[in-house]
């Protein structure tokens, strides 16, 4: 049982931690780290699935830049793409990541995905400081001892 309460512990304090980059909810605010994940069914895959994947087709042309700014997202990373796992990641910048539903449903996306909005953190920008700024590790090394 110790351990169950650790973890539920250890949860709640970087909560905080991890939310922090989840409060742009302004035009005037600056663009945050956002990933649009998303995951469907192999009856509805681009790869088996000819109307979908003329949609998928459709979005590749399409110029995204007036719908991006429609819904305030800055700039699209990356698109990263599983065709055996069914999934996605976008990594999107954003100053209005309340509008990303929107922008998936305009863009179409949303019609045959799941999809979720996750806030992203660099590891060694984000995470890492943020870790150590926890645990009093700011000037800790590993090897060091304790």
């Amino acid at each position: 049982m110790k351990i169950k309460h650790f973890i539920y512990a250890s949860i709640i304090a970087l909560v905080p931690f991890f939310a922090v980059d989840a409060s742009a909810e302004s035009t005037s605010a600056e663009p945050t780290l956002w990933g649009i994940y998303g995951a469907h069914s192999k009856h509805d895959c681009p790869v088996n699935n000819r109307e979908t994947a003329k949609e998928v087709i459709a979005v590749s042309t399409m110029d995204l830049q007036p719908l991006m700014k429609k819904y305030g997202v800055t700039a699209i990373l990356d698109q990263y793409h599983s065709g055996l796992e069914h999934t996605f990641l976008w990594a999107v910048e954003t100053k209005e990541p309340h509008k990303l539903e929107e922008f998936s449903i305009e863009l179409g996306i949303a019609r045959w995905n799941d999809l979720k909005f996750v806030p992203l953190r660099t590891f060694k920008e984000g995470v890492v400081p943020d870790v150590r700024a926890l645990h009093g590790l700011e000037g800790w090394k590993p090897g060091d001892p304790k």
